[in-house]
């Protein structure tokens, strides 16, 4: 027999559940009150990206600006849609997008005749990005901008949090709310995202991408650790930048969701550590456009050296589960 407390935490949320109450409207009244714009939470970041890319009116052979320094599902989500990637080199001071690179690649694209449909920005791993100069830039060219923000998710910039300082942004709660799942689109009007995600009717090309009201019920009820997530993973930050020499520098904003050092330490109790390779020099992506931050200089291959250390959710758990054991025994 398994017995839950229905008011205890993340049990109760999926008891409540049960219920029949609209915990994914609730969810996204919560979470647009966090963002100060529309949210419509959907079941996957795939999803979330999905749903933002056909907002924008990507269609197959459009050019999409992407960057390199970045998980390759994002630019996968590009690919299923049939668009090019033009990868654009991150900066080698916030880890995010060049703007010298993207003001290249703008150019190039002119000159071709063949604009971008939209440039996708990721908050590189908690890394913040520069908006201040990049949006300018993006407007002066007429290219809309999507904003990433999964590991960024509690970070902010200028004040504006991050997933909300481009006209969409696409957010993985999972990344930074442990032991939940799912995502959102945040926008100022998403309409279209509704019927496109298939939680308001029409006729026209729609997918299932609701989020199931169990995950809903969960991510409310744990929302209200995203702080204490975010403070902790920059404690974290911090106490690795005094052990070791070669951690760079958290940025403006920045979530702290990894901290890149060079090391190499394949795994580490309490910790995630990733090695992540420039997703252009994927052989996918051996004839694709990339444009460098300065001529014969790739900052994303020079960030490869670095190895990003994070949080281990599981890791906590366990040692919460294994204190939990010694007291009681």
């Amino acid at each position: 027999m398994v017995l839950f407390d229905r008011y205890g935490g993340a049990a109760g949320a999926l008891c409540n559940a049960l219920s029949g109450d609209d915990f994914a409207g609730r969810l996204g009244e919560r979470l647009t009150a966090h963002f100060g714009r529309a949210t419509l939470p959907l079941c996957s970041t795939d999803a979330a990206l999905h749903t933002a890319l056909r907002l924008c009116g990507v269609a197959s052979g459009d050019y999409v600006l992407v960057p390199s320094y970045t998980y390759y599902s994002y630019i996968r989500s590009a690919l299923n849609i049939g668009a090019v990637p033009v990868f654009i080199d991150s900066d080698p001071i916030n880890r995010c997008t060049s703007v010298s690179a993207l003001e290249t690649a703008l150019v190039w694209c002119r000159v071709q005749e063949k604009m971008p449909r939209v440039a996708i920005i990721d908050n590189a791993f908690g890394a913040v990005a520069d908006y201040d100069t990049l949006l300018p830039l993006l407007a002066s060219f007429g290219v809309p901008a999507i904003e990433i923000a999964c590991d960024a998710l509690g970070g902010s910039y200028k004040g504006t949090p991050c997933g909300a300082n481009c006209e969409l942004g696409v957010v993985g709660l999972n990344k930074r709310i442990p032991g939940s799942g799912a995502a959102l689109v945040c926008g100022d009007d998403l309409g279209r995202a509704e019927e496109f995600s298939r939680l308001r009717y029409s006729d026209g090309e729609n997918y299932d991408y609701g989020m199931s009201n169990y995950i809903a019920a969960l991510n409310l009820e744990l929302f209200d650790s995203l702080e204490a997530t975010v403070s902790r993973a920059q404690k974290n930050y911090a106490a690795l930048a005094e052990s070791f020499e070669c951690v760079l520098p958290p940025t403006a904003g920045d979530a702290a969701a990894y901290a890149p050092i060079k090391t190499d330490v394949e795994e580490q109790d309490g910790f995630t550590i990733k090695k992540i390779q420039p997703t252009h020099k994927l052989p996918l992506f051996s004839g694709a456009h990339f444009f460098e931050h300065e001529q014969g200089f790739c900052a994303a291959d020079k960030l490869a050296e670095y190895a990003l250390v994070g949080m281990d959710f599981s890791f906590f758990k366990r040692l919460k589960l294994s204190r939990l054991l010694k007291r009681e025994g």
